[in-house]
């Protein structure tokens, strides 16, 4: 049985969730319900403002900047909220984690400070360029955090439906 279970989930790049990402909470939702805590970790990126600061001036850009970083947070907390509702409509004792940074290494680090038994993570979705480093990312924490890895791929079937393909 494992005492503190962490999820690790990609929520920014997607305005629905992976079905990797909808694979690994489910596979998590069944661990946590013997767990004593169910930790939901996304890293993320606040990235550059989407409108150009070149030829504004440095406080107006540094502004800008701030008001990017302020709308990424509350994307992500409302995407976070999103993503965990089934979990707390399941009764589910679980605690939520944003952080920014890079994911190889922020989610190893959350594994830690969490004194996480088992970290569960999605393989990869393979829809695109962020996906392939995603890939890289659970690789590389599967190697390195303390605690075992489960990586988790969804069943062709879901794949599938999840796409509107069938």
């Amino acid at each position: 049985m494992y005492n503190n279970v962490l999820l690790a989930a990609a929520l920014q790049q997607w305005e629905r969730y992976s079905v990797h990402a909808l694979a690994a909470r489910d596979v998590a939702a069944t661990l946590g319900r013997q767990a004593t805590r169910l930790h939901v970790l996304s890293v993320y990126e606040h990235g550059a403002p989407r409108v150009s600061t070149s030829g504004l001036s440095a406080e107006m850009a540094a502004r800008l900047r701030e008001q990017h970083i302020v709308q990424t947070d509350r994307q992500m907390a409302e995407k976070m909220d999103e993503f965990v509702a089934p979990l707390i409509s399941e009764g589910l004792p679980l605690s939520k984690i944003l952080r920014v940074g890079s994911p190889r290494h922020v989610i190893v680090e959350v594994a830690s400070e969490v004194e996480a038994d088992l970290l569960v993570i999605g393989s990869h979705s393979k829809r695109g360029l962020l996906d392939i480093a995603l890939g890289d990312t659970a690789r590389h924490v599967s190697t390195h955090a303390s605690c075992v890895v489960v990586m988790v791929a969804p069943k062709k079937s879901s794949d599938v439906k999840a796409r509107g393909l069938s």
